[in-house]
């Protein structure tokens, strides 16, 4: 039977063709060896989701788990989504169980992409309850049973005369934010943050930049110095310089190709920045694009982002 340990995880990541500090991998195993759920943090596109999907199936290889229930959160989220509720079938009312419940009782982990889209007073309701640790009787009942559902953590004593949903103890939720975002942090009490690791996931260096986009589109690298105004992660420019390769067998030119990444991959990404930053931001494309390409991206720019240049 394999193993869940740092070389197990760092095999796959490697298989992944990711490239991450080792003291990252390092920090996730020791989190879910220490009983946590994991959020990992970072800027966006550093491989933090494609690292929480590694990181359960490795697990399921060890036999932790039976698998992963992906899902992305979002600010609709309720506790219907989350815990279960009622819906009406035609046999009448039944209890159907929520994401989180349907991952405990398959034995499944839980990955969260974008935690922080989440209202956690809305979407998570009794769940604060049972990731501090503590059962929680719901108000359903499940198809012929007379007790109504208690979700129970491992080693915790059951509540009398309930229908109990075991939590297994190797379960874990596998999240990531793009920020370490405070007002989340803010929102979650400092019992269920104690459930939690938070593991950050940081950019790899300008080598293995370099070396994740080395190849046809490798004219992308050009624009790399845009990381001093804002941490972008590899997976932007890795699927820029995609583009850029097959770009390159109709594009007129060089820097006609370099315009339409900076455009179309690499502007969306300074939304909200303001007139200075977005000065340095043209100036760093202007110097790796030719009169014509400089000028559309000025405009765009401006238009895009609502700045006014000086530069």
């Amino acid at each position: 039977m394999a193993e869940f340990n740092v070389d197990a995880l760092k095999d796959a990541v490697e298989k992944a063709g990711l490239r991450l500090p080792v003291h990252v991998i390092e920090q996730v195993v020791a989190a879910v060896d220490a009983g946590k759920h994991v959020v990992m943090t970072g800027p966006p596109g550093t491989g933090k989701t494609t690292l929480a999907f590694l990181t359960a199936e490795v697990a399921q290889a060890a036999v932790l788990c039976t698998g992963y229930l992906p899902t992305t959160a979002t600010t609709e989220w309720t506790t219907f989504e989350t815990i279960g509720g009622l819906q009406p079938t035609l046999e009448g009312l039944i209890f159907r169980p929520g994401m989180f419940v349907e991952a405990i009782e398959t034995g499944r982990w839980l990955v969260v992409d974008e935690l922080n889209r989440a209202n956690f007073d809305r979407a998570f309701g009794q769940l604060f309850t049972v990731l501090s640790g503590q059962p929680v009787v719901l108000p359903f009942k499940r198809r012929g049973r007379t007790d109504p559902i208690a979700i129970v953590p491992s080693g915790v004593e059951s509540p009398p005369n309930t229908d109990v949903i075991r939590v297994p103890a190797n379960w874990r939720i596998m999240a990531t934010m793009n920020v370490f975002d405070k007002n989340l942090l803010f929102e979650m009490s400092f019992a269920l943050m104690r459930r939690f690791a938070f593991v950050e996931v940081t950019s790899p260096s300008e080598e293995d930049f370099r070396a994740l986009i080395a190849g046809p589109g490798e004219i992308v690298g050009e624009f790399l110095p845009i990381r001093r105004l804002k941490d972008i992660g590899p997976a932007v420019f890795i699927d820029a310089a995609k583009y850029a390769a097959r770009r390159a067998e109709q594009a007129p030119s060089k820097s006609r190709v370099l315009y339409e990444v900076f455009y179309g991959y690499l502007l969306p990404q300074f939304e909200g920045i303001d007139d200075d930053a977005a000065g340095d931001l043209y100036t760093i494309a202007a110097d790796v694009l030719e009169p014509e390409e400089q000028s559309e991206a000025r405009r765009t720019v401006e238009q895009v982002l609502g700045v006014d240049l000086r530069v």
